[in-house]
């Protein structure tokens, strides 16, 4: 069912499950969520719960009925995270317990498309589609973050302040129909902020796990390397195992679980960089860059009114991200492809420019990524040139320059560059088994 988080002032005090039909919130105390706060009306606004589809409309109240900062004057349908505020009661709308409510095309050929490949492209191009409505003119950025959701992979973006890194995290969270929290990053953060603590109930007389923002599907690190090494090092176990452990207990995340880290870089004020053991838990790492003038010209357009991630709403589910990583494992990697890889990753171990080279998880972490490029763009066999396509974004950030090799290289993204020249595509493009035979 779908719910309402209900926060009054700076904190949680609960939530209402919206119930089908005809609901009304007020100070009133026949309503059915009644919240008693002077700036209420006795009968503030109507919530409606038709099939699924919830509307929300302002009973001709005193002070007036807000979703997502805009005065609303006719009935409205909520979308999944919505922010509702009443006086100063704010309601987040969750519809993520929702699942077959939802009318869209994508679940009503669900059952047909399941098996099939073809359910990882339509799922992404959905997914991609209603980002770009918020991202203008970063299309390959915003595709190959759904390529590390789908390849149960977290994603890093380094850029300057202001080029959009947050509010990206936020509009694939706004696209996918999941839990979502948000962990800013500061140096006097300490662990339990991230991952949860125990405390005592006087009650029971025992201690009861509080769980931290740690625990949803996605999480948005916002300026992760502000916080300190204390506090980085707490995402290790939650990224590489999907488990957090507090006191000696452990507690499994669920799936799907997705880190999206934002970052500066390492020369800005307040800056700890990251250490290599956290580096590679990411499965890439991308850069954002300034849109070009004709693209900036049209966000400020498009934004001189309303922010464009309050017009969007989910397209997917989390069972439909699961799902797809299930199915992308069963594209096929022939012996050639792994060859390609394997030739990649020891010629970075054996390049002067490294102060080492990849490890066997950055192995895996290519391979996993270029299936699921694949069975995007429609394959159900990996071919080298997907390999190539996304070597720099999958190894790069593991791989440190020595000091002495910083005066001939500018990054370890150029050194790669340099390394996949050196290995001609047709060498393996041209091996047998690239395609696999269904009929062997």
């Amino acid at each position: 069912m779908p719910k309402l988080i209900i926060q009054e002032g700076y904190k949680l005090s609960g939530e209402f499950t919206v119930p089908p039909g005809e609901s009304f919130i007020g100070r009133n105390p026949d309503v059915a969520l009644r919240l008693d706060h002077n700036g209420i009306s006795r009968v503030h606004c109507r919530i409606q719960n038709v099939d699924g589809v919830v509307t929300l409309e302002d009973m001709n109240s005193r002070n007036g009925t807000f979703v997502n900062a805009q005065p609303i004057s006719s009935p409205v349908q909520l979308k999944h995270l919505d922010h509702i505020q009443l006086d100063e009661v704010l309601l987040v709308y969750s519809a993520s317990d929702l699942k077959a409510a939802d009318n869209t095309e994508l679940d009503l050929s669900q059952d047909q498309r399941s098996s099939k490949l073809a359910f990882v492209n339509d799922v992404v191009m959905a997914i991609k589609t209603n980002m770009a409505q918020v991202i203008q003119g970063k299309d390959d950025v915003i595709m190959k973050v759904l390529i590390a959701l789908i390849s149960d992979g977290h994603v890093l973006l380094e850029d300057v302040p202001g080029v959009g890194k947050t509010k990206l995290a936020q509009a694939l969270a706004k696209s996918i129909r999941t839990d979502f929290k948000r962990i800013q990053f500061t140096p006097d953060m300490l662990p339990n902020d991230v991952t949860g603590v125990s405390v005592y109930d006087e009650s029971t007389r025992r201690f009861v796990f509080m769980p931290g923002p740690i625990f949803s599907n996605v999480v948005l690190a916002d300026e992760i390397n502000r916080g300190t090494p204390r506090v980085q090092s707490s995402l290790l176990e939650c990224m590489a195992e999907s488990m957090v452990t507090v006191d000696g207990s452990a507690h499994i995340l669920r799936k799907p679980f997705f880190v999206i880290a934002t970052q500066n870089p390492v020369d800005f004020h307040g800056t700890y960089p990251l250490p290599e053991a956290q580096l590679d838990r990411f499965i890439m790492r991308l850069q954002m860059g300034y849109p070009e003038t004709g693209i900036e010209k049209d966000i400020l357009a498009s934004q001189a009114e309303i922010n464009p991630l309050n017009t969007i709403s989910h397209v997917a589910e989390g069972s439909d991200i699961l799902h797809c990583q299930a199915l992308i494992r069963s594209v096929f990697v022939s012996e050639p492809v792994r060859d390609y890889i394997v030739t990649i990753v020891d010629e970075t171990r054996k390049h002067p420019a490294f102060s080492y080279g990849c490890s066997p998880r950055a192995s895996l972490a290519l391979m996993r990524a270029s299936q699921t490029l694949a069975a995007i763009n429609g394959r159900d066999h990996v071919l080298p040139r997907d390999v190539r396509e996304l070597a720099a974004a999958v190894l790069a950030h593991r791989l440190p320059l020595k000091l002495q090799a910083r005066s001939e290289w500018p990054s370890a993204t150029h050194v790669l560059e340099a390394i996949l020249e050196n290995l001609p595509l047709a060498r393996w493009e041209n091996a047998r088994g690239l395609q696999h035979d269904v009929d062997a």
